[in-house]
Formats: C-alpha cells, structure tokens, sequence
C-alpha cells in the first residue's frame, strides 16, 4: 500500500446535548471540605480503583491534579486517593444484581445495551467519536458536541459509520467501502471531500473512482492500530476519548485537558460519564484478549464445550462482560507476566440454580478455589498472575453440570510499571 498523505476535518458529534457553563480551579477542589452538589440532583455512583485493584466508592466524586476524592466513606468522612496511585475510575452497578431500573434505562437510552448502531468514527488509537459527517464544499467535518474541531490525518482513520444501522467492514488487506445499496469496493481510499476517493483494487491503472458522499453507507481502512496512550475517558452513548488530564471540579462537569482530538479543554455532563483510565497503557481488557476453552476434569461427560460469549454493548475500560458455560477450563494468553487480573464473578440472573465450583489458576498452578450458588451468587477476583496465562475451571458440582453458567464482569488485567 502507498503511503497515505490526506486531511479530513474533524468538529464532533451533533448530538446529546450543548456543552456550556464554568470550572472550578484544582485548588477549590482541594479547600473545600464539604461533598459537591450532585449533578441536577443525580446520583453518580462511582468507583475508584488504585494500582492493587482496591475499590473506593464515591459518590459524589472529585478529581484534581493530584488527588481523586470519593465521598460515601463510613462516618462522612471523604477518602482522597494520590492521582499516581489510581488506575481507573468507574460508574455504575459492578453486577447485574445491583442494575437498578433507573440504572437500565440510561444503557437504553444511551443505546449502551446492544451493539453500536449510529453513525462513528473510530481511530486508529482506539479512539470512538459517535456524531456525523457534514460539511460545505471540499471539507466535510465530524460534527460532535463536545470536542473541539480539528483536521485529522486520514491515517489515523480506522473505520466510519455514515448511515444508521449500516453494515462497518473489517478491513485487512485493503480499504473496503459499503455503498447505501450494500455493494462492496476494495482499494485505496485517497480522500474524501464531496466525494470518496478510491483507487479501487481490481483497477489499480484505472482511473480512481469517485463515489458521492451521500452513495457512501461505511467504510474501513487498512491503517495499523496504535496503543491507546494517555487517559481515556468513556462517556454514555459509546464516547471514548483520550486527552492529557481529567478533573471533577464539582460544578456538574468532567473537564477533558488537551484532548487529542483537538482543542485546550472539553466539558462534558457529569451525567453522562461511564469510565476513565489515568494511564491507558497498563490496563487491557480482558475480553480483548486470545482465549483457549478444553473441557478440564469433565473431559469424560461433555461431548462439546460452549463458546464463550462476550456480551454486546458499550461497557466502560471497553471491559465487555464474558460468559462462560461449564463445566470448563478457560485460559486467557496475558500480555506479559506479573500482571494482576481483576474481575467479578457472577452466577447470572437467569441461572440460580447453577451450583459449582471456581477455580483460578496461574498458568497449571491452582491459586484461587471458591464456590458458585444461589446463595454466593458473587464474587470478586483480585490475584497476581506470576505467568502469562490466567485461568478460570468451571467445575461441576454434585447435581452435575446444570445450569453451570458463569458472567466475568469489569474483568481486567493491570500491567506491571516498567
């Protein structure tokens, strides 16, 4: 593939709402003693997680340049915790047993509950920016309501949605672009203006084509992924963003500094908040890793094994919830050794009468054993894996393998500082 040199304008997503109002200073934060008033009355129920994976919940919750505070502490009392110690910020319910009406309502409305169906674009950094493509003569922009606008190297570009509920190839090869009637063009995407640009694959000494914009339902480009760097911040409605620095400074708003998508700073409701990552480099997802799935010890009594299932939707530290149907061994490939893998277990609502066993493993090493009933529905993982393989067995318990189903949720894996 030649080398791509081309510039799209980026502004950002027409959408939720319009983004206005002041910030308070990090040093106001820092003085003021009493919790702030919860956005509009809402309640944000977060959770801060430190570099060991111990939670502190905060709600309501501050962030300045050096701290992050969490109120909900027993006796009132607020529990600061040291910006270089925290890794992760989350919001919401940790189990499906804690999904509050009100709580299912937000993913429904935001869309959150089911695969992305409008318009985006993603980045090569990972980076999704839900919104839509206008634009006047030869510059079309990304329009979104919180992001400032900034023209981005076509290079950068990993996949765009035009069209609601359109299909979005996967691009190996060569760039792929849908047509709004469901064709396919392969080749090279040079630009795109008014028009698409493509210098298609089976006419490589042709003439490029240009496709109008409006013909164009998605499309896909071959540009390498980069690791996403810096903190990254996901919002409701699929948001997820990356900038230099975060703050809460208790006036309804999370301030983005520097986003990388443009501008000196972003202000988005505090309503809408989902995620944040500090250091983007030590956590990965755990569903985003290679899995192998072997029958473990009930080898002799299933003639298959179901595949694991990671549930569609638009989760927070994109840490998709996985459920496994045992009995089962699973065993995930980590990035390095002496990672930490953080998850909770849950016996899904709709399989209490499963009753059974997990066990943890560090690479062949049991390391973690714990039962799985109505009556222990839940429970949480926090372990040092000193290999490159964590696993999770399944195993039967004495009424068999019924109803043997197990959902990993928030489950993640922190990599070891350098």
């Amino acid at each position: 593939m030649p080398n791509r040199s081309r510039i799209i304008a980026l502004t950002n997503l027409l959408g939720a709402c319009a983004v206005s109002g002041g910030t308070v200073s990090g040093a106001d934060v820092a003085q003021d003693g009493d919790p702030p008033a919860r956005s509009g009355g809402a309640s944000i129920d977060a959770r801060i997680l430190d570099l060991e994976l111990r939670e502190v919940d905060a709600n309501p919750i501050l962030i300045d340049e050096s701290k992050i505070i969490g109120w909900d502490q027993p006796g009132g009392i607020p529990e600061p915790v040291p910006r270089m110690s925290a890794l992760a910020v989350v919001v919401g319910p940790s189990t499906g047993r804690d999904e509050t009406p009100a709580w299912r309502f937000i993913r429904e409305r935001a869309g959150d509950h089911q695969p992305m169906s409008s318009p985006y674009l993603r980045l090569t950094d990972g980076q999704v920016v839900p919104g839509n493509l206008t634009g006047e003569g030869e510059t079309p922009l990304w329009r979104n309501a919180w992001l400032h606008p900034l023209p981005l190297e076509l290079d950068r570009i990993r996949e765009m949605r035009l069209v609601e509920g359109a299909e979005v190839p996967v691009a190996t090869e060569a760039d792929e672009v849908v047509l709004v009637n469901g064709d396919r063009l392969r080749g090279l995407v040079e630009s795109i203006g008014t028009h698409v640009v493509l210098e298609r694959e089976d006419e490589a000494d042709g003439d490029p084509l240009r496709i109008p914009l409006d013909r164009v339902a998605s499309f896909a480009l071959v540009n390498p992924e980069d690791p996403p760097r810096g903190t990254v911040v996901w919002f409701l409605g699929g948001h997820r963003i990356a900038c230099d620095g975060i703050s809460i400074p208790g006036d309804g708003y999370v301030r983005l500094d520097s986003p990388a998508l443009g501008g000196e700073s972003a202000d988005v409701p505090i309503d809408f908040l989902r995620g944040v990552v500090f250091d983007a480099t030590r956590l990965v997802p755990l569903a985003d890793l290679p899995i192998t799935i072997d029958p473990g010890t009930s080898g002799p009594f299933r003639p298959w094994i179901p595949a694991p299932v990671i549930e569609p939707g638009q989760w927070a530290w994109n840490a998709s919830p996985i459920r496994l149907v045992g009995p089962l061994q699973a065993t995930w490939r980590l990035p390095e050794t002496g990672c930490r893998v953080g998850a909770t277990l849950e016996l899904p609502l709709d399989s209490d009468r499963g009753r059974f066993e997990v066990v943890v493993r560090d690479g062949d090493r049991e390391i973690l054993r714990t039962p799985m009933d109505s009556d222990r529905p839940v429970h949480r993982i926090n372990v040092g894996i000193e290999t490159d393989r964590f696993g999770i067995e399944i195993e039967m318990g004495d009424d068999g393998p019924f109803h043997d189903h197990l959902t990993l949720r928030e489950a993640i894996v922190v990599r070891p500082v350098d």
